[in-house]
C-alpha cells in the first residue's frame, strides 16, 4: 500500500505545483489624474508579453506568480511590480504612475584662448557651446565694419557724472522714494515667494493623483489643498524639487492619520 499512497501524494504535489505555476489573465489600470494614460506599454519581462493601455489605461496581461511587470512610458516614471499571490487571486493591477520631471542639462563653458575678435572666437568655441540655439553665435547679420554712432561727444565723456539732482535743495530728493520702492520691492518678493510655494504645492498634487489622497489616504477631496499645506513642514517642497517621491508619499502617508485627527476636532 505504501507505494500507492506515495504516487497519490506525489501527483497532489504536482497538481498543486501546476496550479502555482499556471497563467492567469490579470486586469490592471494605469491612474494617473494630470495626463493621458493612454498606449502606455506593460510588459512582462519573464515572459516577454507585452500590451498595452487603452484611453481609460486598462489593460489585460498574462502573468504567473513571482513575474515582473514593467510600465514604460515616456511621459511617466518607469515602473516594475512583482506579481505576489494577492494580485493573481484579485485579478486587479492598479497602478499609480508619476509624471517625469524634466531636468534641464547643464552646459559647461570652458575657458578658451581668445582672441579679441567676436566672429573668430565663436568659432573655437562652439564645441563648448553646442547645446545652445545656432541664430545664438549667428553673426552674420551684424555689420562690424560700421562705425557705433554714440550721443555723448568726448567733451561730455570726460566731465564727470552729474549729481546735483540729488543734493540740490530745489531738486526733488531721492530718499522718499527710494525707500518707497525698496518696501514695494520687499512686498513684492514675499508676494512672489508665497505664490511659488502655492505653485509647488499644486504641482504635487498633480504628480500624485487625486485617486491617491481620496482612496488611500481618506483626505476628501476639498480637503487635498489644505492637507498638503499642513504636510509643508515637514519638508516636502523640498522632497518634491529633488525627485524624492517615495520619501515624499511616505510623508503623505504618516501624516494623513495626524491630519484626521485634527479635522474631528
Amino acid at each position: 500500500m505504501k507505494p500507492k499512497y506515495i504516487v497519490l501524494l506525489l501527483l497532489f504535489t504536482t497538481f498543486k505545483l501546476l496550479g502555482q505555476s499556471a497563467t492567469k489573465i490579470i486586469e490592471g489600470k494605469i491612474i494617473n489624474d494630470s495626463l493621458s494614460v493612454e498606449n502606455i506599454h506593460i510588459i512582462n519581462k519573464n515572459s516577454h508579453k507585452a500590451t498595452i493601455s487603452n484611453p481609460y489605461g486598462e489593460f489585460q496581461i498574462p502573468v504567473q506568480r513571482n513575474d515582473t511587470i514593467l510600465i514604460s512610458s515616456i511621459q511617466f516614471e518607469h515602473k516594475t511590480i512583482i506579481i505576489t499571490d494577492v494580485i493573481i487571486k484579485s485579478k486587479k493591477l492598479p497602478v499609480y504612475v508619476f509624471p517625469k520631471i524634466n531636468l534641464l542639462e547643464e552646459v559647461e563653458i570652458k575657458t578658451r584662448h581668445l582672441l579679441g575678435n567676436l566672429t573668430s572666437d565663436a568659432g573655437n568655441v562652439k564645441d563648448s557651446i553646442s547645446k545652445m540655439n545656432p541664430l545664438a553665435t549667428d553673426f552674420s547679420m551684424i555689420d562690424f565694419k560700421k562705425p557705433v554712432i554714440s550721443d555723448i561727444d568726448e567733451t561730455d565723456r570726460l566731465k564727470p557724472p552729474d549729481i546735483s539732482h540729488l543734493v540740490s535743495p530745489i531738486q526733488p530728493g531721492i530718499s522718499a522714494s527710494f525707500a518707497l520702492k525698496k518696501l514695494q520691492s520687499k512686498e513684492a518678493k514675499k508676494l512672489n515667494a508665497i505664490k511659488k510655494k502655492t505653485a509647488i504645492l499644486d504641482e504635487i498634487r498633480n504628480s500624485i493623483s487625486d485617486v491617491f489622497f481620496i482612496k488611500k489616504l481618506n483626505i476628501p477631496k476639498e480637503e487635498i489643498n489644505s492637507f498638503i499645506y499642513y504636510c509643508k513642514s515637514k519638508g516636502i517642497i523640498q522632497m518634491h524639487l529633488t525627485n524624492q517621491k517615495i520619501e515624499m508619499i511616505d510623508i503623505l502617508i504618516g501624516e494623513s492619520k495626524n491630519y484626521l485627527n485634527l479635522s474631528k476636532k
